[in-house]
């Protein structure tokens, strides 16, 4: 089963999403000689990722990605080989990871429809069919507009929600008076998560951990920078709420660093950032220290779908992150696939991931080149 194309799509929705800014995308298409297609997608910069997948080939250690697979196996393990040495002489990391990342999840798509199976069944089976959902959105400009969308997610029948970045960040207050206010607004009995987005320093995280505290958050979410690894232990072993982070890592080798140093109760993978293939390397890891993997899901239908699959199979995991923030580009690409159902995600059990593409919301949204 060879790989005969990729086709890449750079994505751009309309309007803005608070502190999320405006909808973009990275959309990979794989297409075997037999006529099976897969797709995958990243989260990332969609002009960079596009430049590696389609760079020419100068050598086997400075190469484009769809150069060294094209006429290949469509194998993920070995396409994440030829991948990996093909961007040795010019980057290990970043956009090079998020670009075989959505190669990846594309080639799984495609093994999983050739042998007729979702693709939980080929990462080892299903260990579990349904994961309970939590509802990502941003925050309001005012404490009020906070309330009323937190409000709205219990409402629409979730049992946890997360908030966070802008205004959250400059003032322990004003912090502690967010986090007040969404906890009345949810009531006693939702789980609250708190994203920090890599707002403060050590001293600065601890004492918003220590303040946060009394309104019981589920997980403080990534409080610090994302590669301060020492911080992260320091935070974890004092702080009275579990720490959450690892969505900006896009490697074992990254990840690694945050597991094995416990500087996290939770580590948040992000399969469109490290593919599925390093996605269940990491969480073999994190098992061994009894570390719950969950995912990072901030982009569209393939990363959901392939997330869905990874918090299916991997040992040890927790709630499952929904993005819920009104998106034009990500409502018309999920057509109302994968939609949580009183407050749980539902992991796909048709071949590949199981999803269905309208490709002309593809072309729709596409960015001219």
């Amino acid at each position: 089963m060879k790989i005969a194309a990729v086709e890449t799509f750079q994505l751009r929705g309309e309007g803005e999403q608070g502190g999320y800014g405006s909808p973009y995308g990275f959309v990979v298409k794989v297409v075997t000689e037999d006529g099976i297609v897969g797709y995958g997608e990243t989260d990332s910069m969609p002009p960079v990722v596009e430049a590696i997948v389609h760079a020419p080939f100068l050598n086997e250690m400075m190469s484009g990605l769809a150069a060294v697979i094209l006429g290949n196996d469509a194998d993920s393990a070995a396409s994440w080989d030829r991948m990996s040495m093909a961007a040795l002489g010019y980057s290990r990391d970043g956009g090079v990871r998020h670009a075989m990342a959505a190669i990846d999840i594309a080639l799984w798509d495609i093994k999983g429809k050739a042998e007729g199976k979702p693709v939980c069944a080929l990462l080892g089976g299903a260990k579990r069919e349904r994961l309970r959902a939590y509802a990502t959105h941003p925050l309001g400009l005012t404490l009020r507009e906070t309330a009323s969308f937190a409000e709205m997610l219990i409402e629409d029948g979730f049992s946890a929600v997360k908030f966070g970045w802008r205004p959250l960040g400059p003032d322990p207050d004003g912090d502690e008076a967010i986090v007040r206010t969404l906890r009345e607004a949810i009531g006693p009995e939702a789980d609250l998560l708190i994203d920090g987005g890599m707002a403060w320093d050590l001293e600065a995280a601890k004492l918003r951990a220590a303040r946060f505290a009394p309104y019981r958050p589920y997980w403080l979410e990534e409080p610090l920078p994302a590669y301060d690894f020492d911080a992260y232990a320091e935070l974890r072993a004092s702080s009275p709420v579990r720490i959450a982070a690892g969505e900006m890592s896009a490697s074992y080798a990254e990840l690694q660093h945050l597991v094995k140093r416990r500087g996290v109760d939770v580590l948040q993978v992000d399969v469109s950032r490290t593919g599925l293939t390093e996605a269940m390397r990491i969480a073999g890891l994190a098992a061994q220290y009894g570390i719950p993997c969950v995912n990072h899901t901030y982009s569209y239908l393939f990363n959901a779908a392939a997330s869905l699959h990874f918090a299916a199979a991997v040992e040890i995991t927790d709630l499952f992150e929904c993005q819920v923030t009104p998106n034009g580009l990500r409502d018309a690409l999920d057509g109302g696939q994968l939609r949580p159902r009183d407050g749980w995600a539902f992991v796909p059990t048709a071949p590949g991931l199981g999803v269905e593409v309208d490709e002309a919301v593809l072309r729709r949204f596409r960015v001219p080149i």
